[in-house]
């Protein structure tokens, strides 16, 4: 069982805490849930589900030590942020088990309609990302002057699950028919083995 903790961070908006952040749980071990972050009037703040591999040992002094340890690399590569660590509910995390990835989509809020569509469905997303077909704009990177035609975009996200094994055939056949509805190309590729 894994050693479940909820990490935040709150300081100066500047553009490499999110990176920094994300480096120091990787460092430790760690594996990121649900993460959140945004910037108000120049303060940002994040805040993430982090999974800390527990050893061969579940004891109470090795998850201390773990967490110890996590808050210690979080503020050294935070020096200006708060840092602040507590204790997750539940302490079994989420496996990836899917990519999907859509092809074709002629509008840029296609990344937002997955993701609403996959948590509507109580499915997890671990990663998400999109962008655009660069062969529509010209060598000085300004859209149109190679062609009118509008850039066609393509998402990619990673799906995870508490019970993968079942999620990942019912929601294969979910990404299919979607494809069909919003007239896009879908590829799911398993990521584990049945």
């Amino acid at each position: 069982m894994a050693v479940k903790v909820v990490a935040t961070a709150t300081g100066p908006d500047r553009p490499d805490a999110l990176t920094c952040f994300t480096r120091a749980i990787l460092g430790q071990g760690g594996t990121l849930g649900g993460s959140r972050s945004m910037a108000v009037s120049g303060t940002t703040c994040i805040s993430s589900v982090v999974f800390l591999p527990d050893g061969a040992s579940a004891s109470v002094d090795t998850a201390a030590e773990k967490i110890a340890k996590l808050s210690w690399a979080l503020q050294l590569n935070l020096q200006d942020f708060l840092v602040n660590l507590r204790p997750a509910s539940e302490t079994n995390p989420p496996t990836v088990f899917a990519r999907v990835t859509v092809t074709g989509a002629d509008r840029m809020g296609i990344l937002a309609e997955l993701a609403d569509h996959v948590g509507s469905r109580s499915i997890h997303l671990s990663t998400m990302r999109a962008h655009t077909d660069a062969s529509r704009y010209g060598a000085d990177g300004i859209e149109g002057t190679d062609d009118d035609e509008d850039p066609l975009y393509t998402a990619v996200i990673t799906l995870s699950s508490h019970n993968s094994s079942e999620d990942g055939l019912w929601i294969e056949k979910e990404m299919y028919e979607l494809a069909d509805k919003m007239n896009v190309n879908v590829t799911f590729e398993r990521l584990v083995a049945e």
